[in-house]
């Protein structure tokens, strides 16, 4: 890709837990690279602000003035002993990166260097904030569902403004705009834990013996090239490896004779994940949207086909994120997965 036209770019981060995606905008809002890299940040965690060196590292080559935005929501995880340390101490890596760098937070981007404690809340977990923001300046009445690798955020907006309650995971947990079940690193028992099929009864082995995604590999409700995440057992996505993971975790090994027998116990662990995700959207039709029928559904992250799927099926009005994502940048589509980041260098615009 040529770069010889271009002065400034913005690096958009979104550090997350188990994930850091990151995009790269030139300042015409051009495409020039994403990525997503696997961080495991409970045991990486200082190790970030190399990461940071080195993407940047990339682009100073080039003589690139770079400015990084931030968002995050990798503060929850137990390598800190409580939220507000884990913004702090990602703040804090940022800072020694010794990169141009901003912070979003629910009141837009702060330089690292004047974030006082009390904006810390304000700070952790507000990804999904980036992307409600952005949508709203385009959307007037619409459910965004970003179904990801490990959660489902549900963002209203309506008439152009975000009626989302949430300020933190709890209160999104309690107001059911945040469901902790996505659509590869959730365990296949967070929402079923037995099955009956053909008079018999198959539980499910509370271990973390398979995933979310291996039911969806099996199903070919997910693309296998398009996931991400690492299995449970540290072996390669594909079909035989997720079916001899399912068996595990019902207490059997696989065989191809079984292999209709797990087909239905994985659609049936599939559809209780379905069932729990549909109940939220009708919630949330009901509570915000009760007398308008124009209302759209729009699905982002790694599980968006399944939203769009939930919608046909529903017969509810769906604008497809690819399409989106195309009007505004060529070759874009594969971007709905680090949303995010993406939204990061177009809100700094």
């Amino acid at each position: 890709m040529q770069h010889k036209n271009l002065k400034k770019i913005s690096i958009g981060w979104d550090i997350g837990g188990a994930h850091i995606k990151y995009c790269v905008e030139s300042d015409d809002s051009k495409l020039i690279w994403y990525d997503i890299l696997p961080f495991d940040f409970w045991r990486d965690y200082k190790k970030l602000k190399n990461l940071i060196r080195k993407v940047n590292s990339l682009y100073k080559k080039k003589k690139f003035a770079i400015s990084n935005y931030f968002t995050m929501s990798a503060e929850m995880c137990d390598c800190f002993d409580n939220r507000d340390f884990g913004v702090k101490f990602i703040i804090q890596q940022i800072i020694e990166s010794k990169c141009t760098s901003y912070i979003f937070s629910r009141n837009g981007f702060i330089k690292p260097n004047f974030i006082s404690k009390s904006l810390l809340r304000n700070i952790g977990s507000y990804n999904w904030y980036s992307t409600a923001l952005y949508l709203s300046n385009s959307y007037s009445d619409v459910i965004a569902i970003d179904y990801g690798s490990t959660t489902c955020d549900f963002i209203i907006i309506k008439n152009g403004n975000i009626k989302n309650k949430r300020t933190s995971d709890l209160s999104g947990l309690q107001t059911k705009e945040l469901l902790y079940s996505g659509c590869a690193r959730t365990p296949i028992y967070s929402n079923i834990n037995e099955i009956n099929y053909k008079g018999q009864i198959y539980k499910i082995i509370p271990e973390q013996f398979s995933s979310m995604s291996d039911i969806n590999i099996i199903l070919n409700t997910l693309k296998i090239k398009d996931i991400y995440s690492k299995t449970a057992d540290g072996t390669l996505n594909n079909k035989i490896n997720a079916f001899k993971r399912v068996s595990r975790s019902f207490g059997f090994d696989y065989s191809k004779n079984k292999r209709d027998l797990i087909k239905h116990l994985a659609s049936q662990i599939y559809n209780s994940q379905i069932d729990l995700i549909k109940s939220h959207i009708i919630y949330h039709m009901n509570q915000h949207f009760p007398d308008k029928k124009n209302v759209k559904i729009i699905g982002i992250g790694l599980g968006h086909e399944i939203i769009s799927n939930i919608s046909s099926k529903e017969k509810l009005p769906y604008l497809d994120i690819n399409n989106i994502l195309e009007s505004e940048i060529k070759g874009g589509t594969a971007l709905t997965r680090v949303y995010p980041s993406y939204v990061m260098c177009r809100l700094n615009k």
